[in-house]
C-alpha cells in the first residue's frame, strides 16, 4: 500500500452515522493505514429532523461527549444541531458550515491533528473543511446530490458542489455519470466505483454462519433485499412482486426512512419488515435468501449510483436481480437485470429456476474483483502522488 499518507492525520466528514449501516465512507477510513489518527464526523442533524424522525432525538446532546474512540486510530465526534434548509439557502448553509467549523476545530486540536487530510463527502462542505487548514482536500461523490428529495434546492445544491469541486485537491466519482458531471468542474477526478467487503460478506456461503431465526422460519422461495427503504426503492415494484406471486415471501432488511409509507406492504402476509441490523449479522441473512432484490426507482438520482449492495450481493454467492440500471449492467452475465416490472417477476423466476453450483462460483469470481481493500489502495495512489508532488 502507498504509505505517503502513513502517519497522517484524517478528518472525514462523513455522509452517514458510523453505525448501523456501512457504506462507502466506512469501508474507505476502516482501510487507510493503522498509522493514521481518523475524526469520522457524523452529520448532524437540525432542528427540525428529530420532529420527523425521533431517532435523531440522542443528536441533541451527543456532541457534548467529546470524540469516541471506537479503534486504536479512529475517533467518532457527532456534532451540533444545525439550521433547517441548509440545502434550500446557501446562506444558510455558510452559517451552518462556520457553526460546525467551531465545534469540530476544538475537537481536532484536542486531539492534536496538524494539517489533516480532510475527507469529505457532503456538497456543501467547503466552507468547514477548508477551515480545518488540509494539506489535502479529497470529495469521494457517492451520489448526485442535487436529485435527493426533500427541503432541497437542486440549483443550490449544485451551486455549493461546484464551488467545493473547485476547491479540491483530488476527487473520486462512483459512476461515469457522475464522473463525466464532476469532470468538467475539477482537476484531479477519478472514477473509483463501490465494492465489497470480500470476506465478510463471503461468510454467507459458509455452513457454519447461522441464519437469524427471526428470518430462518419465513417461507420459501425468499426474495430478499438490504439496504436504507429511502424514496429511491421502488416500493410499488415490491408490492407487484408480492400480489403477482403470493406464495413468495419478501424480507426487507433496514431501517425505513422519515416520511417513506410501508403500511400497505406491511399489510401483506407475505412481505416482511425486520429493521435495521448490525453489519456483523448480515451474513446470516444473505444466506437466507433465495434471491437478493435491487428494487431502485430509475430517475435522475439512481441513473448515478453505483449501487453498493450489489457487489455485496454478489460477494455473498447469492443470485442476484436488479432494475436495468448503468451502475449494474456491467454485471450482466452474473445478475439477472429487468427493464421494468413484468420482466423483474421473470427474472426472479428464472434466478430461482436456474441457480447452480456454476452461477455461484461466476458470481462469487466476479465479486473478488470488486474488494475494498483494491479501491482504497488506487485511491492512495492518487494521494500520493498529489503528496508526493508537494514535498
Amino acid at each position: 500500500m502507498n504509505d505517503t499518507i502513513a502517519g497522517r492525520d484524517v478528518i472525514c466528514i462523513a455522509p452517514v452515522d458510523w453505525d448501523p449501516i456501512w457504506n462507502r465512507a466506512q469501508q474507505v477510513m476502516s482501510r487507510l493505514p493503522r498509522s493514521c489518527r481518523i475524526l469520522y464526523v457524523e452529520p448532524p442533524a437540525t432542528l427540525l429532523s428529530a420532529f420527523k424522525d425521533r431517532s435523531l432525538w440522542f443528536k441533541w446532546w451527543r456532541w457534548t461527549g467529546g470524540a469516541r474512540p471506537i479503534t486504536g486510530n479512529i475517533y467518532l465526534y457527532s456534532p451540533p444541531v444545525v439550521l433547517p434548509f441548509g440545502n434550500m439557502y446557501p446562506r444558510v448553509n455558510r452559517l451552518n458550515q462556520r457553526w460546525l467549523l467551531i465545534f469540530v476545530r476544538r475537537i481536532a486540536r484536542r486531539l492534536g491533528f496538524k494539517k489533516p487530510v480532510v475527507w469529505t463527502y457532503l456538497p456543501g462542505s467547503l466552507i468547514l473543511a477548508r477551515g480545518l487548514d488540509p494539506c489535502l482536500l479529497i470529495y469521494d461523490c457517492v451520489d448526485e446530490h442535487s436529485e435527493f428529495t426533500g427541503l432541497i434546492s437542486r440549483e443550490a445544491v449544485l451551486s455549493m458542489e461546484r464551488d467545493l469541486l473547485g476547491g479540491c485537491d483530488l476527487v473520486f466519482t462512483t459512476s461515469p455519470g457522475l464522473y463525466e458531471a464532476k469532470r468538467p468542474h475539477a482537476g484531479n477526478v477519478f472514477l473509483v466505483p463501490n465494492a465489497a467487503d470480500i470476506g465478510h460478506f463471503a461468510l454467507a456461503d459458509r455452513e457454519e454462519t447461522p441464519v437469524p431465526p427471526d428470518i430462518a422460519g419465513l417461507p420459501r422461495p425468499l426474495l430478499g433485499f438490504v439496504g436504507v427503504i429511502h424514496h429511491w426503492i421502488d416500493l410499488d415494484l415490491i408490492e407487484y412482486l408480492a400480489r403477482s406471486r403470493p406464495d413468495w415471501t419478501v424480507a426487507m432488511i433496514g431501517p425505513v426512512g422519515a416520511g417513506v409509507g410501508v403500511d400497505r406492504l406491511k399489510a401483506l402476509p407475505n412481505v416482511h419488515f425486520l429493521g435495521r441490523r448490525d453489519k456483523e449479522q448480515l451474513p446470516g441473512y444473505l444466506k437466507a435468501f433465495d434471491v437478493c432484490l435491487n428494487p431502485f426507482r430509475i430517475n435522475d438520482l439512481t441513473d448515478r449510483v453505483n449501487p453498493l449492495k450489489v457487489y455485496e450481493y454478489l460477494a455473498s454467492g447469492r443470485p442476484v436481480v436488479s432494475v436495468d440500471m448503468p451502475g449494474v449492467r456491467e454485471f450482466g452475465e452474473v445478475v439477472e437485470i429487468a427493464g421494468d416490472y413484468g420482466g423483474f417477476l421473470q427474472a426472479v423466476e428464472r434466478a430461482l429456476e436456474s441457480e447452480s453450483p456454476g452461477r455461484k462460483k461466476r458470481r462469487l469470481k466476479a465479486a473478488r474483483t470488486h474488494s475494498w481493500e483494491n479501491r482504497v489502495e488506487f485511491m492512495l495512489e492518487k494521494v500520493g502522488e498529489i503528496i508526493g508532488s508537494r514535498l
